[in-house]
């Protein structure tokens, strides 16, 4: 059986990818905690750490403190340094192993600047303009220090109905009040958790390296995205929210609803990954249907 190292392994993603395959895993963390079937939990605070962990195959590089939260100053540094350190204390991990074991490090479509009319693919290039693309230069940047083949993972909005975006999009159309979110234009790049969870095992399999945009092939616009949810939970889309006033509530964070990019999924699709939920109403229909 297949071992992967998990970094991250208790939220969302990690979560999920644990339901779904059939490995065993061993997932660092900083609390003691206890090992279930397939899952082995290794404290990484504690000073041997290391001698707990064995020859594994794959590393999936998920660590990072929540988005969510408001971007104090504090935690700004808190979402940079806990991707970045927890990245780099790889290196100590992956040195012990007889073999390279492949990579997969988590990243972020936020390394695309936001666009209504634009769309962007691996292809595209750009310097760090803003904190989320500062985050993810810095991010992509120390998983390119440890020297084993790697795949930088970009991922969209990630939808699930357990956590993330998607609960918090749903939420005012379950109270009758969805609306668009300022013109509603802004484009999200998204992406079915499951669909994600089945790209990353995908890129793994094929020993794809290099950067690939983990989205689905079909982004919508906000306005489409609430669109979707009210026609799934038989809700109205009608009450608008000024971008003004979320600007004025969350500040900085504001950027994450009030903007997005356009970012597809072509070396993904082009190496013959196939999506289970290509579009927004499939995506929805899914999880609240």
């Amino acid at each position: 059986m297949k071992k992967i190292l998990l970094t991250g392994g208790t939220g969302l993603v990690g979560s999920r990818l644990i339901e779904s395959a059939d490995y065993e895993f061993y997932i660092l963390t900083r609390s003691d905690k206890e090992d279930s079937r397939n899952v082995r939990y290794i404290n990484w605070t504690n000073d041997d750490y290391l001698s707990s962990i064995p020859e594994v195959d794959l590393i999936i590089n998920l660590a990072g403190a929540s988005l969510s939260k408001r971007w104090t100053q504090a935690h700004k540094e808190a979402i940079v340094d806990s991707r970045v350190e927890s990245t780099k204390k790889l290196g100590a991990i992956i040195e012990r192993q007889q073999k390279k074991p492949f990579l997969i490090s988590a990243s972020a479509v936020g390394y695309y600047p936001p666009a209504k009319h634009l769309t962007y693919t691996e292809a595209h290039y750009f310097e760090a303009f803003d904190f989320l693309s500062k985050t993810v230069h810095l991010w992509e940047q120390a998983a390119a220090q440890l020297d084993v083949p790697t795949a930088y993972c970009r991922f969209g909005v990630i939808f699930s109905n357990q956590g993330g975006a998607l609960p918090l999009m749903v939420k005012p159309y379950q109270l009758y009040l969805g609306g668009n979110i300022g013109d509603g234009q802004q484009v999200y790049s998204w992406i079915h958790i499951d669909d994600l969870i089945r790209a990353l095992l995908f890129i793994y399999d094929q020993q794809l390296t290099g950067v690939y945009n983990c989205t689905a092939p079909q982004p919508a616009t906000q306005e489409e995205v609430g669109k979707a949810i009210a026609e799934v939970l038989h809700k109205p889309h009608l009450i608008p929210v000024p971008e003004t006033m979320l600007k004025t509530l969350l500040g900085e964070q504001a950027v994450m609803v009030t903007e997005g990019q356009r970012v597809l999924p072509d070396k993904l699709t082009a190496a013959g990954f196939r999506f289970n939920y290509p579009t927004i109403k499939e995506a929805i229909t899914n999880l609240y249907g």
